[in-house]
């Protein structure tokens, strides 16, 4: 059983190693390709994207490609005055400038004059029920809708510079991890579940900076990130612990740079359109619905309080925990293992103070950096995959919502967590003849078959969805612990470390 048990573990590791082998230009280049078709067909397959939230960046794309910045951030005073809709939430304004952009080059609804400034209002008062309808006569919407595919292609570029600077890129690694997250829901649920583009731009730039921060490329790493906070307020979870993990002498760089960065693109926009500008993007478009589901939500916090504790609070615990890490570990602390972890647990702790868990895509960050943490150790977990299993089915129990545009016979879509736990029992039965156990494979089937299945097999599902207050509970700390694990064991390793002619060998441990 020895023997089995040490020719298996060989040749998983023999599998994970045939990753290393090195790819030529053009073939990165077709897994690039590859892996933008297999997003665009996969949300294209399931629906299209989604037009929930899009009324977030929708009115700004349009204004600010026709060249009326004052309706891309209009003061809430003035919406209020508007017959069409209450004050229209708005993100952060990097995405409306990236599709503003895309749509003044493909001269969306051109055929059609856009509202002019006397139509729109003084401070675009009117702006939202006249380019609404200006829409409506031109059929704007699902081209509209289809630039949110743009958020794909930074947070690709993101992947692909981080994984050239932590020595996985160039390599078969390459277009596998590409592969990997174009099929990831929490990714793609940005745009089919609910259309946030937003949060893939803000993970792109926010790796594209990890990338630069690895190489020590310090302003980059301050022009990137920042554009990055500017995309979507989460980013900040990756800028606050770089900078107190930045080296003394390189801290102001990185700094300054962010800073000029922020001032080239808010002061103009602010001047242009209003606050709100500045307000998009330090507290996002968020807001609660009723709903409650998460343990900050039950303590019923208002106001400033609310906000200091689901925003300021996990930058403030991501910025203590890099101050540990790098007492703890000195200089070492940039290197790839324990950068991508702290990362990986500062997204985390976004999650642990969330007021809304009610879609899948509030795992995108820490579902992307817990799969390239596993990447730079140079295997993915079957812990991991399990997890993402959960998170998929926890919120799209018979996926009724994501597949909301396909019509599947027999209601195959509504029998999706039974044929998970089908492939589940068929995995543990040959671990079994194999001689091996996956304990954690069994709890799995254990939470698949108590939270997700119904019995019989009907089309209707006997249980009802989960609270998110349960979910919370149990899906963050798995998370937490996933992130945790290769970052302890990193410390662990240097710790038995002999001194060898005065120095420490470098150690990057793989489980």
């Amino acid at each position: 059983m020895t023997d089995r048990g040490t020719y298996e573990g060989a040749s998983r590791r023999d599998f994970w190693a045939t990753l290393d082998q090195p790819l030529s230009g053009w073939a990165c280049a077709v897994g690039w390709l590859g892996a933008s078709a297999l997003f665009v067909l996969l949300i294209r397959f399931l629906g299209g994207p989604s037009s929930i939230d899009t009324v977030e960046s929708m009115y700004s794309t349009w204004s600010i490609a026709h060249g009326h910045f004052s309706c891309a951030f209009p003061a809430e005073s003035a919406l209020v005055r508007a017959s069409f809709v209450q004050p229209v939430p708005s993100i952060a304004p990097m995405y409306p400038l990236v599709s503003a952009s895309i749509a003044a080059l493909a001269r969306l609804g051109s055929q059609v004059p856009f509202p002019s400034a006397a139509a729109l209002g003084a401070h675009c008062s009117n702006g939202p029920p006249a380019m609404f309808h200006w829409a409506i006569k031109t059929q704007v919407f699902d081209a509209t809708y289809n630039i949110g595919y743009v958020g794909w292609l930074f947070l690709m570029a993101g992947t692909v510079a981080f994984l050239r600077a932590v020595g996985r890129g160039r390599c078969l690694w390459e277009p596998v991890t590409l592969f990997i997250l174009a099929c990831l829901p929490p990714v793609w649920g940005g745009i089919r579940g609910v259309f946030h583009p937003e949060d893939l731009l803000a993970l792109g730039l926010s790796l594209g900076g990890l990338a630069c921060a690895l190489r020590r490329w310090w302003v980059w790493a301050g022009i990137l990130l920042a554009l990055a906070v500017l995309s979507q307020q989460f980013a900040l979870l990756v800028a606050a612990p770089l900078f107190v993990v930045a080296p003394a002498n390189r801290r102001l760089r990185f700094s300054m740079a962010g800073a000029c960065t922020f001032g080239v693109v808010v002061v103009p926009l602010v001047a242009m359109t209003s606050i709100r500008a500045i307000r998009a993007f330090t507290l996002g478009s968020g807001h609660s619905n009723g709903e409650g589901g998460t343990v900050l939500h039950e303590l019923h916090l208002h106001g400033w309080m609310l906000v200091g504790a689901s925003r300021l609070l996990p930058i403030g615990a991501s910025m203590v925990l890099a101050w540990w890490l790098a007492r703890r570990l000195g200089d070492s602390v940039l290197e790839p293992v324990p950068l991508a972890g702290l990362i990986a647990l500062s997204f985390s702790l976004r999650l642990v103070f969330e007021e809304n868990l009610h879609h899948t895509y509030y795992y995108m960050a820490l579902a992307v950096a817990l799969i390239l943490l596993d990447v730079v150790r140079g295997h993915i977990r079957g812990t991991l995959v399990a997890w993402i299993a959960l998170v998929t089915f926890a919120y799209n129990v018979g996926f009724g919502s994501l597949f909301s545009g396909v019509h599947w016979e027999a209601g195959a879509q509504e029998h999706a967590p039974e044929i998970a736990i089908l492939l589940g029992f068929t995995v543990v039965v040959l671990d079994l003849g194999r001689h091996r156990r996956r304990w954690y494979l069994v709890a799995w089937l254990v939470l698949m078959i108590g939270a997700f299945a119904s019995w019989p097999f009907e089309r209707e599902s006997i249980r009802a969805p989960l609270p998110y207050l349960l979910l919370q509970l149990v899906l963050v700390p798995m998370g937490i612990w996933l992130a945790a694990g290769p970052l302890v064991g990193y410390m662990r390793g240097r710790a038995r470390l002999v001194p060898v002619a005065g120095t420490a060998e470098r150690l990057d441990p793989v489980e």
